[in-house]
């Protein structure tokens, strides 16, 4: 009894979260059983019948008669037939009826007729009951319902019920982790139900095959692809996975249609480049090239005992993913399509017109750099503001110049609502020897840029043919081709689309001008999406897996597979030349000099090959399992650029048809990876589990004497909660496991030829003839002795189950240290011109944790669930060759945390009491070396007391005033998701964020005027003036010179909190009833309504969004595609 008021507690807490949204549901009734699905029988007995319809559908039997045996001989052979006639027929043969409810036959002996009197009317009575566990431990909120009826209740607090049924009729009592129970109504007075163990026996994908996921004992985490996907309109698995999992970072580069994201596990793991190996069944592939439809699940390795098997690749985590393949079941078809429209969020606000102007005034121009009199513009803007009709045109002309008046919002002006449709069908079957799928995938988008100029398109097919050819030998054969088309408008015109979007001023005019009695396209961005062509990047990735199993005797499986992976990326850039009108200086201008056309061709061929056997055994209370392999990978990589300028024809560009000089450059790599792998296993009463990993591996990519390396690791678990000490926690404890694991990886993330001299060919920049020389670069320096980068981890983790599995828990403590970083070996005289050669002389450190809760139960006919995950790390460089502390970006030193923002710590704005009564500083008043300041001014703190703000000799032991003021390292990265079904409604949604991160950002969004071609934002009209002396911003000088650049410094004024909380979707679906869907011969059926990007909570400025700078992808002038809001809708058929 003592886990009552703690279940209490978590039930009245899911309780009142869920309430508000149980009252906004509707209500549909429906039951029913899929009786349309086609099924197979040939059979000489009543077991074989039965056990053949419950393999090819999801009804299950059950006899209730003494007159009929299983063992019953009856002959029955049917091809294709639906359920129903395929049961009236055995009912037939048996001499039996038979009764469906919650998916089961119950097969009974048939009534005996018999001629009786008026039947008299049975009277229901009040039934009162218990339901309780083993233990006899009440269960709150069980579901209690008469067999075949909507008639039901649930348990109270004390696991009591009260129904009003016939005494001969049937409870039906059903409750999450628990088996159904039937029993009949005159025997309901104390109901226990049986724990269900299916949880026990779910499996996870591991290195090279499955463990229960009991049984685990490194840092796994895994989601079922369906869970996080739903209904949700994305285009890439990459977006699903957004704040699924802990540990797993996933971030998005681009608004634009199609773009890919990148993803990160558990921070950084070295000063040099790399990212997690993501595996698309066991080898290599593109991951946002799949349909997400067509993935069963992902898994993430962690830790190093959970990749070691994979060596050299799995220095920064291993993510898995495994495909859709099919079952020995009944042939299905699946079709879901989606529709969505999508807008620009977050798109940034400039100031009025007169606010702009103002700001002219304010910076000291008595005339603009256009030639217009600043006050005389000023008076006039106000007149318009108070009467827009006395300017109908929106300017004015004084003197022979143009003064525009009428606000314009560029933004607006060259962005529409974008479309996205999604389509996918796929279809599964097969017999008792064969299993087949099929899919195919198409995704079209319109972005939301004027014209359909940024677009993308992605085909996608995959096959799956699996074949038992006897009883010890299968084979497999899966086949997947993408492509996909992206496009978008280019041109490096002046400003070009982005800047010219971000720095021309609200009243810039659009539309068109004339000018000498030619009409030309203002220079405004929705004109240069029209004028421009489109960068056009096309992908193709075609995929051949094969896969042989033998068995040759029970719990040995030797299995060979292969895999050949053909990869092309071709783009293709037309820097358009085409004329225009200046709509500030009202002159004609050209976008280039000389238009220019580029094609790029990128060609990948790789190969694996694995084999590998796999081996298990249970002796009594102990459980061996073995696997050990072979695996081999080759990339061969083919590069050719070619560009030719000065186009005959501007509307047909090629590199034929144009007249400037052909360039062009080529290259071509090669690595391969080779190794030996093995993992053993050990249980005991699966209560002490105890892993080895390890790998032999060799890489191509090291010098001959430096390329092998061992990477083993070794894990244990306990799990707590079986031993018999800890049975007094039964009544609440459901899983208790312990965990420790430590494992050592390489790190193979280099250049293929880093140990070669190469000298690279160039184009100098003097003219020999009529073209540029080509010519050799002296080659680098070069070592030969480094090798790979080693990766420790020692992880504690432990796993918790309470009430029936309901709420699960789990928590990882970690350190990682990366050991040998490849970086410069010493510190060489700038008069040599060359780099030092990379050495294996770099160490560092990471600390972390992980957190994942989640909490799932019933009341009645409402199941609700929500899932959360927290972590967070913190890096530190233990070793670095720089003796003399040097600071500086991306400059390291030994004991810098990574992401260190070092600046100036501000005090406060000038005033005039700060100055004498000519004009010079005070004494004691520090001042940036180099200017003179002016009230209004910045004043930072002296730290070193000289009275002058310098950054000393930027060290550590000399930074000047300098000190650390942030760390951009995403702190508290956090992820949530919960659901509620009711009847046939289902609603779910997903949250992502950080919780704590510094953002140095210096740009026009953030800084008022902040340069001579930039313009003002709402945001930022608190600008210091002599009459606005408490404002936020310092004074802002003509053409953003003066102390402009004293002000802008990296300080703690302007350092951003990058902390958000995105509401990434909310998806509303209901499934139509099955007894409707079985009339029009369908399986299931279902309609959804989806918001995608919905909202996100942070503290940035308009136009800077907290996931762009995750990836400090700015753009040109700090802004550049948004991302979009996605409200979607579409349907899903299973037939």
């Amino acid at each position: 009894m003592a886990s009552r008021p703690q279940e209490n507690v978590f039930r009245n807490l899911g309780l009142k979260l869920l309430a508000g949204m149980i009252l906004a549901l509707g209500s549909l009734n429906a039951m029913g059983q899929n009786l349309n699905a086609r099924v197979t029988v040939k059979c000489n007995t009543l077991e074989q019948a039965m056990n053949q319809i419950e393999k090819q559908s999801d009804l299950t039997f059950l006899l209730a008669t003494n007159s009929v045996k299983p063992s019953m001989t009856i002959c029955l052979d049917c091809t294709k037939l639906p359920v129903k006639d395929a049961l009236q027929q055995l009912a037939e043969k048996a001499g039996v009826t038979y009764s469906i409810a919650n998916r089961r036959v119950v097969l009974k002996d048939k009534p005996t007729e018999i001629t009786a009197p008026q039947p008299k009317q049975i009277k229901e009575n009040v039934i009162k009951g218990r339901v309780v566990d083993n233990a006899g431990e009440p269960i709150i909120g069980a579901n209690v319902l008469e067999k075949g009826t909507q008639n039901g209740t649930i348990t109270d607090a004390d696991g009591n019920y009260t129904l009003r049924i016939s005494p001969t009729g049937t409870l039906v009592v059903s409750y999450i982790g628990f088996k159904n129970k039937e029993v009949e109504a005159s025997k309901g007075r104390l109901i226990t139900m049986t724990e269900d163990t299916k949880s026990l026996k779910e499996v996870v994908v591991v290195g090279y095959g499955v463990q229960k996921k009991v049984n685990l004992t490194g840092a796994v985490s895994s989601v079922k692809l369906e869970d996080v996907l739903g209904n949700r309109p994305v285009s890439t698995v990459s977006e699903a996975l957004q704040g699924a999992l802990p540990g797993l970072q996933v971030t998005s580069t681009s608004g634009a249609p199609g773009e890919g994201m990148s993803f990160n596990i558990r921070g950084v793991n070295s000063i040099n480049e790399g990212s997690p190996l993501v595996l698309v069944d066991n080898v290599e592939m593109d991951i946002n090239m799949l349909d997400p439809n067509d993935i069963e699940s992902v898994t993430v390795l962690k830790d190093a005992a959970s990749s070691a098997i994979y060596g050299a690749r799995a220095a920064f985590g291993v993510v898995l993913v495994t495909t859709k393949k099919s079952n020995k079941s009944a042939f299905h078809i699946n079709y879901t399509d989606n529709f969505a429209f999508s807008n620009a969020i977050n798109i940034p606000k400039k100031a009025t017109p007169l606010q702009t102007v103002q700001a002219y005034k304010d910076q000291g121009f008595t005339a603009y750099t256009t030639g217009q009199d600043v006050d005389t513009w000023l008076k006039l803007l106000r007149e318009y503001e108070a009467t827009p009709a006395s300017y109908p045109d929106g300017y004015a002309e004084v003197g022979g110049l143009r003064y525009s008046l009428a606000p314009t919002d560029l933004f607006k002006d060259m962005m529409e609502t974008g479309f996205k449709q999604s389509h996918n069908l796929s279809m599964n079957g097969g017999s008792k020897q064969i299993a087949y799928r099929i899919g195919l995938g198409y995704v079209n988008q319109d972005g939301i840029l004027y014209s359909n100029k940024d677009a993308f398109k992605r085909y996608n097919v995959s096959s799956y043919l699996s074949a038992e050819m006897t009883t010890w030998l299968k084979t497999e054969l899966d086949i997947k081709y993408a492509r996909s088309i992206s496009s978008m408008p280019y041109t490096t015109a002046a400003y070009g689309i982005w800047g010219a979007a971000v720095a021309f001023p609200s009243y810039f005019p659009t539309g068109t001008l004339d000018l000498g009695g030619e009409t030309l396209p203002i220079n405004t961005p929705r004109n240069f999406i029209s004028l421009a062509a489109p960068l056009q990047k096309k992908k193709n990735d075609a995929r051949i897996f094969g896969k042989v199993t033998l068995t040759p005797v029970k719990d040995l499986h030797i299995i060979g597979e292969f895999t050949y992976n053909y990869k092309s990326v071709e783009t293709q850039l037309f820097d358009k030349k085409f004329e225009y009108a200046h709509g500030a200086q009202f002159r004609k201008e050209q976008s280039v000099s000389d238009s220019k056309y580029q094609h790029v061709q990128d060609n990948i061929d790789y190969t694996a090959l694995n084999l590998y056997a796999t081996y298990a055994k249970a002796l009594g209370a102990h459980n061996l399992s073995a696997t050990a392999g072979f695996n081999q990978e080759s990339n061969d990589d083919t590069y050719n650029m070619a560009y030719r300028t000065n186009m005959i024809n501007e509307e047909l560009p090629s590199l034929s048809q144009a007249t400037g000089p052909y360039y062009a450059t080529d290259r071509f790599s090669r690595y391969t990876v080779r190794g030996l792998f093995y993992r053993l296993n050990y249980s005991y009463r699966d209560k002490y589990l105890i892993e080895a990993n390890g790998r032999y591996d060799g890489s191509s990519k090291f010098p001959s004497r430096h390329r092998f390396g061992f990477f083993p690791s070794v894990s244990a678990g306990w799990r707590l909660g079986e031993e018999r000490f800890m049975a007094w926690s039964n009544a609440f404890l459901s899983n208790l496991k312990l965990r420790v694991s430590w494992g050592n990886i390489g790190n193979q993330s280099i250049q293929p030829y880093a140990y070669i001299p190469g000298m690279l060919s160039e184009r100098a920049n003097w003219i020999v003839g009529e073209e540029t020389a080509t010519t050799l670069r002296a080659p680098k320096l070069i070592s030969t002795s480094f090798t790979w980068e080693k990766v420790s981890t020692i992880d504690f983790g432990v796993d918790l189950g309470l009430f029936r599995n309901r709420f699960n828990l789990t928590f990882d403590l970690y350190n990682r240290k990366t050991k040998g970083m490849l970086a410069p070996g010493m510190e060489l005289p700038s008069v040599l011109g060359a780099e030092a050669p990379l050495q294996n002389t770099a160490d560092l450190s990471s600390n972390g944790w992980e957190l994942s809760a989640s909490w799932m139960d019933k009341i009645g006919n409402l199941t609700y669930h929500i899932g959360f995950n927290l972590y967070d790390s913190r890096t530190k460089i233990t070793k670095y060759n720089n003796e003399i502390g040097l600071i500086g970006d991306k400059v390291y030193r030994k004991g810098m945390y990574l992401g260190e923002i070092w600046g100036y710590l501000t005090d406060r704005l000038y005033t005039t009491d700060d100055f004498k009564p000519d004009g010079t500083l005070k004494e004691g008043i520090a001042r940036v070396e180099g200017y003179n300041p002016n009230p209004g001014d910045i004043l930072y703190k002296d730290l070193d007391g000289n009275h002058v703000i310098n950054h000393g000799k930027l060290t550590t032991d000399n930074p000047g005033d300098r000190t650390i003021i942030g760390n951009n390292t995403r702190r508290y990265q956090f992820g949530i998701n919960g659901g509620v079904e009711w009847k046939n409604w289902a609603l779910s949604f997903i949250l992502q964020g950080v919780g704590k991160r510094d953002l140095w950002l210096m740009n026009e969004l953030t800084y008022p005027i902040y340069d001579r071609w930039s313009t003002l934002y709402s945001n930022q009209l608190d600008y210091w003036t002599p009459t606005r002396t408490s404002s936020f911003f310092p004074r802002i000088y003509q053409n953003s010179e003066g102390n402009t650049k004293a002000n802008t410094l990296v300080q703690s004024r302007f350092l951003k909190n990058g902390a958000y909380l995105s509401i990434r979707n909310i998806t509303l679906t209901y499934a139509f009833p099955k007894q409707w869907v079985a009339k029009v011969g369908l399986y299931r059926a279902s309609i959804f309504f989806s918001g995608e990007s919905l909202f996100t909570f942070d503290h940035l400025p308009d136009g800077i969004d907290a996931e762009r700078v995750v990836t400090e992808d700015m753009g040109a002038r700090g802004f550049t595609y948004p991302y979009m809001r996605q409200f979607s809708f579409g349907v899903n058929i299973i037939l």
